[in-house]
């Protein structure tokens, strides 16, 4: 019986102690790289991060990112979904314009790059996963169609 008791004694902890190392390793926090494609040198660029399950993109202002060579980084971020979404400011107005029916007047991008022909994608539609370390992803601007 005392064996036994060892035996399970051991193995609780070494479970706990792989448990904790499992924990230890969750909590780094990485970053998230985005390259940026189709933008345009010296216009600025702001970007939006959204939890990936939400419903709705923060009411919040998007945050600008300056950036000489197209990319742009989310610093030290835990492990989870996460959405992005971003313009380009070509007017420098620092908005997003928009045509009288919704339609973004200036270049639009979201994580996964979704077509836009069905509108603005939520953010669980174009959400991606984070993990550990750090994440790169490559969103392509989409720019608004010239009028016929």
């Amino acid at each position: 019986m005392p064996q036994r008791i060892l035996q399970t004694v051991k193995k609780v902890g070494y479970q706990t102690g792989l448990g904790l190392l499992l924990l230890a390793s969750s909590a780094y926090a990485g970053d998230i790289l985005v390259q940026v494609e189709q933008w345009q040198e010296g216009a600025p660029l702001f970007l939006a991060l959204a939890p990936g399950e939400s419903q709705r993109w923060p009411q919040l202002p998007l945050q600008q990112r300056l950036s000489h060579d197209g990319q742009a980084r989310f610093s030290e971020l835990p492990a989870g979904r996460y959405a992005i979404q971003l313009f380009q400011d070509l007017n420098g107005n620092g908005q997003l314009d928009h045509s009288p029916r919704g339609i973004p007047l200036e270049p639009v991008g979201f994580s996964g790059n979704p077509p836009l022909l069905n509108g603005k994608p939520k953010p669980e539609q174009a959400s991606f996963v984070h993990g550990e370390g750090d994440t790169r992803l490559t969103i392509r601007l989409q720019s608004p169609k010239a009028k016929r």
